[in-house]
């Protein structure tokens, strides 16, 4: 440690305290890493659902197969209106979506549009 402070030119003091702040950026280092892959990488915003009733409102996150939804439970997703909700059982009587980006072969439905979507699709395979 002594010839560190004398190549540094820095006190005992001042040493020590830059190895303080190299310890606490290495903790916080592992601590940040650590976190990233314990939290889910999006989530999706929970939406209002009404079902049968009106006056009864649910809120939560809810996941959905274009394959398979009703043209009015795709209504249900973030920019996705009755017109676009036509568009998509037009495509999937035609051919199957394979995959969530498939999506994206729908006119209407760009890369931006995907991705507030992607939280809410989920293709189930036969």
């Amino acid at each position: 440690m002594s010839r560190l402070g004398e190549f540094f030119d820095f006190s005992a003091a001042q040493l020590r305290f830059v190895l303080a702040l190299c310890a606490v950026a290495a903790f916080l280092t592992v601590y940040l890493l650590v976190r990233s892959y314990t939290t889910p990488a999006h989530r999706a915003p929970l939406l209002p659902v009404i079902v049968g009733e009106p006056d009864r409102e649910l809120v939560g996150a809810f996941l959905l197969d274009p394959n398979t939804a009703p043209p009015d439970s795709l209504e249900l997703l973030p920019g996705i209106g009755k017109v676009l909700a036509d568009r998509i059982v037009q495509y999937r009587e035609s051919r199957r979506f394979q995959r969530e980006v498939d999506i994206t072969e729908v006119q209407g439905i760009g890369p931006k549009q995907y991705e507030r979507l992607r939280p809410y699709l989920r293709i189930n395979h036969p």
